[in-house]
């Protein structure tokens, strides 16, 4: 085997932008970093490598298992019924190995300019393996098998469950006769603080459980103790492989038998769906629970757990946002990684790794390379970065950017990170974002079109009614707050509301308190998706969006609240929202289509900070 390295016209030795294939697999944390650790074990033999090659422990993986694994990631896979008399397709002969392909050599600079690289490197591969060397392949098959089969079970049952009597019962803590006078005190005194325009909204919520989990379910078990064995690879819990993972969701699993890679191989994808089914069935049952007061069960919490520091169902929105939570939960060696380890999934290369940055500069530290991060976002993609929440608070100045505790919220899954238009519709930004420097502290900035908050809520209420939307359970809006200090904790819940009734009961609580408070509260548009590509039977035949409306369109706001006792017009962010524009065939216009379209006059040009 040996290495070539990179010349000018993208050639490799004698050859010219080579095909070549990819191994994702973990090594850092087995290095054998002294000479007298296991002295009998050699490093795999590559030449043309001008740096030394590390020797990696035996207990994780040996240089015998190693050369196998690459002599198979350049095999062609197998295709059922593949006849090689009738084909052409050759043997990949180019592997990029990270030991053979980047600089070695500690804090060199050709080093942090390659890992910078990464990004490009793996999406152009031809092939890429994920090598779970502490895994076997019958164990893969099993485990994947038997998460998705625990997947379709739990969903199949939530979505058969019927709303009713009987299905609270068999909730704990549901039966207690103080719960239920607790809760009947919450809902007449809801009712009587809204009974002008907001009591019918309450009522169909008041038994709808249908949501909420016993915690005794079987495929609950089923799936704990699968991901658990799945995630006891340590390919699952290592920081750089995070990155390939988000880049390569199309990778094949090869166990530590480094088996032929056949077209029905597991793939890394075949991870991550079922498991953001069940992470979404977990966090729906714990809002429900949350909203009436019952006790969350400890298997629930485990699951989610499980599944958000492995990142296994934040990868299934291949939504790069949502990775920075995920590394702060990986390993690493170095804090400063949990920034180089994702970075290149933007397609950014900070601190060390910027070929501009001064060769003498002295290294970025993780906070600076989070305030880094946080510029870049919002200079190259202003609105995806704001479109996810922070669930705890962060200093003044600093919510305008993406915290390790930011989640990314369903309402704005269909808003596609990089390109404008996709297969889900196109967004269009209608702010400008950038960032501002006041007093030592980086302020987002941001120029756009605001109105009052109350003004926004009043209209969505008054479009549901004429909708007829309350008989559906549904809302033309949808709200998603940041956890923060600045609002009385016990004023909004924690969770994400769903999509109904309560959408409307918060935002009146919100308005409530701004009131109260004095506050001045709006909504800055922060942009539109539309898809006007899939008609109205595409959305029946998919039980997609109600049928009597036309396409889906939304707008995106931005909830900012001015901050009191500030020398200079300050705003704070509270967290984002969305509503619904599509509207009934019959072209009726409404008073307030104007408003929510983004048009009317009580929309004004607004300038200012926020953070």
């Amino acid at each position: 085997m040996t290495s070539h390295e990179w010349q000018e016209g993208h050639k490799y030795g004698t050859h010219t932008k080579p095909r070549y294939n990819a191994i994702s697999y973990t090594w850092g944390r087995y290095e054998l970093r002294s000479p007298d650790e296991q002295p009998h074990v050699k490093a795999i033999n590559i030449s043309g490598v001008t740096w030394t090659i590390p020797r990696i422990d035996e207990t994780h993986f040996t240089v015998a298992q190693y050369e196998a694994l690459i002599r198979r990631s350049t095999e062609r896979t197998v295709v059922k019924g593949y006849n090689p008399a009738f084909s052409t397709a050759k043997t990949t002969e180019f592997v990029w190995l990270d030991i053979a392909c980047i600089n070695q050599t500690p804090n060199h600079p050709q080093k942090a300019q390659e890992i910078g690289r990464q990004a490009q490197i793996f999406k152009k591969a031809t092939k890429v393996l994920v090598w779970l060397n502490g895994s076997s392949r019958e164990g893969i098959k099993n485990v994947i098998e038997n998460i998705a089969q625990a997947a379709a079970i739990a969903g199949r049952d939530v979505s058969n469950i019927t709303p009713g009597k009987h299905r609270w019962k068999s909730i704990p803590g549901s039966g207690s006769v103080p719960w239920l006078e607790k809760y009947k005190r919450w809902l007449a005194s809801r009712a009587a603080r809204l009974q002008s325009n907001m009591r019918h909204f309450l009522t169909p919520f008041a038994t709808d459980f249908s949501s909420a989990l016993t915690g005794q379910e079987q495929w609950l078990t089923v799936a704990i103790e699968n991901v658990k064995f799945l995630t006891e690879d340590r390919w699952f819990s290592s920081l750089w492989t995070l990155q390939e993972a988000f880049l390569c969701q199309w990778a094949y699993l090869v166990s530590e038998e480094v088996e032929t890679i056949h077209q029905d191989s597991p793939q890394l994808r075949s991870c991550f769906s079922p498991c953001a089914t069940l992470s979404r069935l977990c966090r729906r049952s714990i809002a429900t629970k949350k909203n009436f007061g019952l006790p969350i069960t400890s298997t629930e919490l485990e699951l989610i757990d499980l599944l958000e520091r492995t990142g296994l169902a934040a990868l299934e929105a291949e939504n790069p946002m949502a990775l920075y939570t995920v590394a702060s939960k990986r390993v690493t060696m170095r804090s400063e990684d949990r920034i180089y380890g994702i970075m290149q999934v933007f397609d950014f290369q900070l601190g060390i790794s910027d070929p501009d940055a001064p060769t003498d500069s002295v290294p970025a530290d993780l906070p600076k390379l989070e305030l880094q991060l946080g510029q870049q976002l919002i200079k190259r993609y202003p609105l995806m970065s704001q479109l996810h929440v922070h669930t705890q608070p962060v200093g003044l100045g600093h919510a305008w950017r993406v915290s390790n505790s930011s989640r990314i919220p369903a309402l704005v899954s269909k808003v596609d990170f990089r390109i404008v238009r996709s297969t889900m519709g196109q967004h269009t930004s209608l702010s400008d974002l950038s960032y501002e420097d006041i007093d030592g502290t980086c302020w987002g900035s941001f120029s756009g079109k605001v109105s009052a908050f109350d003004r926004i809520q009043r209209a969505w209420y008054s479009a549901d009614n004429r909708l007829g939307r309350g008989k559906k359970g549904r809302s033309i809006q949808q709200l998603a707050l940041d956890s923060t200090d600045f609002i009385p904790k016990q004023t909004f819940p924690e969770e994400v509301m769903p999509s109904n009734e309560c959408q409307h009961g918060l935002a009146a609580e919100m308005t409530d308190y701004f009131r109260s408070a004095r506050l001045s509260a709006v909504i800055l548009l922060l942009g539109r998706f539309s898809d006007d590509q899939h008609s109205d039977e595409w959305w029946e035949f998919t039980g997609g969006p109600i049928v009597d409306m036309t396409g889906d369109r939304f707008l995106i706001g931005m909830i900012l609240v001015q901050q009191e006792n500030c020398r200079r017009r300050i705003w704070r962010r509270l967290g984002i929202c969305i509503w619904d524009l599509r509207r009934p065939k019959t072209g009726e216009s409404w008073p307030e289509n104007d408003l929510l379209e983004g048009e009317s006059t009580e929309w004004i040009h607004h300038e200012g900070i926020y953070g």
